[in-house]
């Protein structure tokens, strides 16, 4: 892609708050996932270390974060939202391993290494992001709360999953495939297959601890924004990001035909989604209400993911 713009040094200056912030919480959601997750001596032996080759060491954790972030802003204490954080990296976890598949996007690594089915074979990842999705459904079915709390926690998550989130925005990625979709299906697709997972981390979160109705529209406003610029800066990053961002080499969205912002709106377009989606997630900060956390936690997040570009991308996104 061609660069049109200077380079502008990004304000980066609350990323610490935030990578501080996720460290201290990250260990709960990795002890999680490590006491969740099936030992690997156990039968089905194979089955198991797939299950903990993709869940380990892991990416960014940035959904099951989402979920402690709202469960904290909601004025929770303890680590019952390290669980639910557990369980939607399961789900994530999930949607990646089917993702990579040979039928699907066809892509050999993740995460700078083999995918799963290409470290173990398609049927067993297959059923490995099955065995990941009942797992996390189950460890659901049992968080330390009130019945009605853990079904309104269920049915957050399982719409955000379903054929109107994730699932369906996959479909929506696979049919638009060498085609010049529309911005608005583009922008469907990406609500659909990213922001609605994370929009509901954080939501589904803040509800264990009985969030009220004003409080969790200002996070549900703050995820559905977030979510489509998290998207677009790995559509960008997909096109000018460094291996170690990618863990992968730049350019196989385009070889393959995927439509993204950079494909569909060309550069300069992408650029201006890039600023537009920037402030409009900042504007949706959710007000500090009977929580420790404060906004800038949440601008550390922003400054966070929109950091991982190139500094002509971030510098005029975040100046």
């Amino acid at each position: 892609m061609r660069r049109a713009e200077p380079a502008v040094s990004p304000d980066l200056s609350l990323i610490p708050l935030w990578s501080g912030w996720l460290e201290r919480e990250g260990i709960a959601i990795d002890a999680a996932l490590d006491r969740i997750l099936p030992p690997a001596s156990l039968a089905p032996k194979r089955l198991h270390r797939a299950l903990r080759y993709a869940v380990f060491p892991g990416g960014k954790r940035v959904r099951p974060a989402m979920a402690v972030l709202g469960y904290r802003s909601a004025g929770g204490r303890g680590k019952v939202a390290a669980d639910l954080g557990a369980a939607i990296e399961l789900i994530h976890t999930f949607s990646l391993i089917h993702d990579d598949l040979p039928c699907m996007d066809d892509d050999d690594f993740r995460r700078g290494r083999l995918s799963t089915h290409r470290k173990f074979g398609e049927a067993i990842a297959v059923l490995a992001g099955d065995a990941l999705q009942v797992l996390a459904f189950e460890v659901m079915s049992t968080l330390p709360v009130s019945a009605e709390l853990r079904l309104d926690v269920l049915h957050e998550i399982t719409a955000a999953v379903g054929t109107f989130g994730v699932i369906g925005g996959q479909v929506d990625d696979l049919e638009s495939e060498g085609k010049k979709i529309s911005e608005a299906l583009l922008r469907r697709m990406h609500a659909r297959k990213t922001a609605a997972l994370l929009r509901a981390s954080l939501v589904s979160g803040a509800i264990l601890n009985g969030v009220e109705a004003a409080h969790r529209a200002e996070l549900a406003r703050f995820g559905d924004e977030f979510g489509l610029l998290f998207q677009v800066v790995d559509d960008i990053l997909n096109e000018v990001g460094p291996y170690a961002a990618l863990g992968r080499r730049r350019g196989g969205d385009r070889a393959k035909g995927k439509a993204t912002y950079p494909s569909i709106l060309g550069a300069a377009k992408s650029r201006d989604r890039l600023r537009g989606l920037v402030q409009s997630s900042r504007r949706s900060i959710p007000a500090r209400r009977r929580g420790v956390v404060t906004p800038d936690l949440y601008e550390g997040l922003v400054q966070t993911v929109v950091g991982r570009l190139p500094v002509d991308w971030s510098g005029p996104a975040l100046a």
